[in-house]
């Protein structure tokens, strides 16, 4: 029974303060979609795709190359992330983006067990997404032979200049700006309710005072 009163108090609550509930999410809606639109510049993503992969043609000798890529796969995803390579892409590119730059756009994944790396760049152009991440596989390519000493190594598939809106994500921030009007809303009303120390029902006076209601006095309008 308790329960249940507690309940409906909290439902009557929160029905007294429907406005909050409902002009919060929808300022904190208008907010969001102020900042997606005219406050955050666009990234654009574009990748390409190498394969490690040693040129064999003996089938025995193909099956123990392949575990053997495998695990040069996670050796070979840092070698693209580091110095030597972004220094070559940057001189490359005429000194655009520094090393530093293209290390903060650049992420290098490749799924279990695959000897494909996916390199990935996001900027702020389509086209730079493209060409930046073009020119890391190009130099990974070659380069990878001199470090390594092997030659298994090839570009499997070349970044586009057309790459996918990365960010920003209009429905994500559209519904994360709803859900933190609706928090703030529910934190103005209970604290609201914290703070508010008057009696107004005489189920208050039952409650705070703990004595017994003898009778009510109707509020007459004049």
């Amino acid at each position: 029974m308790e329960e249940t009163i507690d309940l409906n108090k909290l439902f009557a609550i929160l029905k007294k303060n429907m406005k909050y509930l409902i002009i919060l999410p929808i300022v904190f809606l208008v907010l969001s979609m102020m900042m997606t639109f005219l406050f955050i510049t666009p990234k654009y993503s574009s990748s390409t795709q190498v394969l490690v992969n040693q040129k064999e043609t003996d089938s025995q000798m193909m099956a123990q190359q392949v575990q053997s890529d495998l695990q040069l796969v996670n050796t070979y995803s840092e070698i693209i992330k580091s110095p030597r390579i972004l220094d070559k892409v940057s001189k490359n590119l005429k000194g655009k983006y520094s090393s530093e730059e293209i290390a903060g756009m650049l992420t290098v994944s490749n799924q279990a067990e695959s000897q494909i790396l996916n390199i990935a760049v996001e900027n702020e152009s389509r086209e730079a997404a493209g060409k930046v991440a073009n020119e890391i596989a190009n130099v990974f390519s070659k380069d990878v032979n001199k470090i390594m000493n092997v030659d298994n190594v090839s570009i499997l598939s070349k970044a586009d200049y057309y790459g996918s809106k990365d960010s920003p994500k209009p429905l994500i921030n559209a519904v994360v700006g709803v859900f933190l009007g609706l928090i703030v809303a529910l934190i103005i009303i209970f604290l609201k309710e914290i703070l508010d120390k008057r009696i107004k029902t005489e189920e208050d006076v039952e409650e705070l005072l703990d004595l017994p209601v003898l009778g009510v006095i109707q509020r007459f309008d004049y």
